[in-house]
């Protein structure tokens, strides 16, 4: 059973994998493109972003909020964190017999939309299956704000939820860093810039189908750049929004696959997507990793595409994949 497999590989995580990047095929179905991700795609498949001004892809992506199905929590209760005069809507999720431990999540969204709502979904999973609270952080978008504006959020709202820990009930020694694909980026970033002030880190970082490269030749980009929910086109035009000036490209914390110090990072756990341009990044990031000493499991989920886990409400083996994941963390913040 796939599920089986990749708990026992999970297992020897922090034990006998330091020289090797483990990369576990996650066979969720069994052809090139899960039924029901095709019947998604079926839907999305007219919708271009590049084609669209960004109040009306908010607009698009933000219809999805009402057919969420959301699991049922103990306590799910909406703050702000203030800092420098900006205030970041957050919200907390509480599971029953919440354990100590927190995972802190950053939503995707290309950087140009997304929002606490959109990714209620995923949170309340991501709390009732690893036993965890969980705090869901809604950053500044571009291009109203540009890059490092997500950036500074993301890092000083982990600075602010360490400070506060005890007010939580959370050990701050059992904080997991987590996001997908855009939020995935402002996670591990988050990590180096935390690595790079000699400050706490999180105790392991998760990351859906993270953008952390500038890719314009990957063969990942090649074969799934069109038709497939998020396209190259997508792509070039969420970094144009999301872009200050051209300088941004070379810095290691817009695309941290370019930082010359990995070493020291958190443990990672990065999940990509077998129909998805971003896969093959996400692999290159994980072999980064592991040759700078840092523990990098990738898993790759066969079938899927970007976004699975927003979708996972509607697509049953993504769910059974979510449920994998979060599954990992409680088990390591016992």
């Amino acid at each position: 059973m796939p599920a089986m497999t990749l708990w026992l590989s999970m297992e020897g995580l922090h034990c006998d994998v330091p020289k090797k990047v483990i990369i576990l095929f996650l066979e969720v179905i069994f052809m090139a493109l899960d039924p029901y991700v095709k019947k998604v795609l079926d839907v999305l498949q007219n919708i271009e972003f590049s084609t669209l001004s960004v109040e009306q892809v908010r607009a698009v992506m933000d219809m999805g909020i009402d057919q969420q199905v959301k699991e049922d929590i103990k306590l799910v209760n909406d703050f702000i964190i203030t800092y420098n005069s900006i205030s970041l809507p957050c919200r907390l999720y509480e599971p029953y017999n919440a354990n100590d431990g927190l995972i802190v999540y950053y939503h995707g969204g290309g950087f140009i939309f997304g929002n606490i709502e959109l990714f209620d979904h995923v949170c309340r999973k991501a709390a009732n299956t690893s036993g965890c609270k969980v705090i869901s952080v809604e950053y500044r978008l571009a291009p109203e704000y540009k890059f490092p504006a997500a950036v500074n959020d993301a890092y000083e709202s982990y600075l602010w939820i360490m400070n506060h820990a005890s007010t939580f009930g959370i050990n701050e020694n059992k904080i997991v860093i987590a996001g997908d694909s855009a939020g995935a980026n402002l996670a591990t970033v988050t990590c180096l810039q935390c690595k790079d002030n000699h400050l706490p880190l999180p105790k392991l970082q998760i990351l859906f189908y993270p953008v952390v490269a500038a890719d314009l030749c990957s063969e990942s980009l090649r074969q799934y750049g069109n038709g497939f929910f998020l396209t190259k086109a997508s792509m070039l035009w969420f970094t144009q929004l999301y872009v200050a000036s051209t300088d941004d490209l070379l810095n290691p914390y817009f695309f941290p696959i370019l930082h010359d110090n990995l070493t020291g990072s958190p443990e990672a756990v990065i999940i990509t997507a077998e129909h998805d341009p971003l896969c093959n990044q996400g692999e290159m990031y994980a072999v980064a990793l592991q040759e700078s000493n840092v523990d990098a499991l990738c898993i790759q989920a066969e079938g899927m595409i970007h976004g699975f886990l927003n979708f996972s409400y509607l697509i049953p083996s993504a769910a059974t994949l979510a449920d994998m994941v979060w599954a990992i963390v409680g088990k390591k913040l016992r």
